[in-house]
């Protein structure tokens, strides 16, 4: 993979495994905070293991490289580490891999980084695989006209794909809200996207323009991997625009995600747009050797 990230011109960066715990609160929140394994210094300063990449990258690019010139293609690999639940059946820490693409223009930006997604499975020999996308755009207006004690149930009932819940949790909500009872249902390839757009409220059609745009500049090859979900609302809070999920077959749980998170670096004083994605190995070993999945 580092191989294909090479020849893509991006650069290996190595973050340090130690941060100190406000990088990763201030570009994850709460939720994140949540999973960080802390340390305490000699000093009395509260470090945390590295929780992902992203957050140590972006910092470096907004200090360290703040004057390199745009658009800046980043690469790294190693382990990432989380608190989770000792039962919980999932490991505390990950080897990833991923890539960041800072100061791409939106499409350019997200055709590059899908592809070079498609690109680094293929290059671990799996064949059978398939990226969920959806954009944020598509649901942000209907979330948005609801109040936010409002906003936390739907986005639950969306995510669990269950109309019924969802239709009692919208009654009497406004009809911009009222969308949300059919955009989120919406799964497949194009012809999915453009059956929803017919009857799509205006604030969903920019998000649904940026999908198809995406699709547009892709090859066939590369379409077959795709399907459209619009109803992800996982990581809603940190995307800005494209947001999807890695899935293959014989791996029992996602093996990667990525996205526009164009707002994560203005956290770090130095507004960029920025896209990328991040590959779970283990996830990925799961399967096994290429031909067995």
């Amino acid at each position: 993979m580092l191989g294909v990230l090479d020849g893509a011109r991006y650069e290996e960066l190595s973050p340090p495994t130690f941060e100190y715990e406000e990088v990763f609160r201030r570009a994850g929140g709460a939720e994140v905070a949540e999973k960080l394994v802390r340390l305490v210094d000699l000093d009395g300063r509260v470090l945390a293991l590295r929780y992902d990449f992203t957050s140590s990258i972006a910092r470096m690019a907004a200090t360290t490289f703040a004057e390199a010139p745009r658009p800046l293609r980043l690469c790294y690999a190693g382990p990432v580490y989380r608190q989770e639940p000792e039962r919980g059946g999932r490991a505390r820490e990950m080897l990833q891999v991923g890539a960041e693409l800072l100061g791409e223009a939106e499409l350019a930006g997200d055709v590059e980084i899908v592809r070079l997604t498609i690109a680094l499975v293929r290059s671990a020999g799996i064949t059978d695989f398939q990226l969920n996308v959806g954009h944020v755009g598509v649901l942000a207006g209907g979330l948005g006209a609801l109040d936010e004690s409002q906003r936390a149930d739907v986005r639950r009932w969306i995510d669990r794909k269950d109309r019924g819940s969802l239709e009692r949790a919208l009654e009497g909500a406004p009809t911009e809200a009222r969308a949300l009872l059919e955009l989120p249902f919406a799964i497949g390839r194009r012809d999915a996207l453009e059956r929803i757009a017919r009857t799509a409220p205006g604030a969903a059609r920019p998000g649904l323009a940026s999908l198809q745009a995406l699709d547009d500049a892709l090859t066939p090859a590369e379409r077959e991997h795709l399907v459209y979900d619009l109803g992800e609302v996982r990581g809603l809070d940190y995307y800005t625009g494209i947001h999807f999920e890695l899935f293959a077959a014989g791996a029992g749980r996602a093996v990667g995600a990525g996205g526009r998170y164009d707002e994560l670096m203005g956290r770090f004083g130095r507004p960029t747009a920025a896209v990328g994605v991040s590959i779970d190995l283990d996830a990925l070993a799961e399967i096994g050797p290429p031909g067995t999945a």
